[in-house]
């Protein structure tokens, strides 16, 4: 899991199209995080894409990285929104089947 408590924000020089529109989709509902951690939020929606590949549903995804990252404050919803952003912006293929975590 990513680790990183969603805080303070900062872009990354290295960014993909696809980065920026991940990150941008999680400051719009005004998430942030610390400086230098973008490329663990970046890698968690990766393996959120491979988690879906392998069959897993996005509640279970949420719980889990929910389990990681509930000591650092961040919220469920939170994570939910990390779900649903990296299916639609990494993954759009896979499937989803939580209407609630992914539309």
């Amino acid at each position: 899991m990513a680790g990183a408590a969603l805080l303070s924000g900062a872009g990354i020089a290295t960014a993909t199209p696809a980065d920026d529109a991940y990150l941008a989709q999680l400051r719009a509902v005004g998430l942030s995080w610390p400086p230098s951690t973008e490329e663990a939020l970046i890698g968690e929606a990766h393996l959120i894409c491979y988690d879906l590949t392998w069959g897993w549903q996005p509640q279970q995804i949420a719980d889990d990285i929910h389990d990681h990252l509930n000591k650092r404050g961040v919220t469920l919803l939170d994570v939910g929104t990390m779900v649903d952003a990296a299916h639609k912006i990494y993954c759009p293929g896979n499937v989803c089947d939580a209407p609630t975590l992914c539309t």
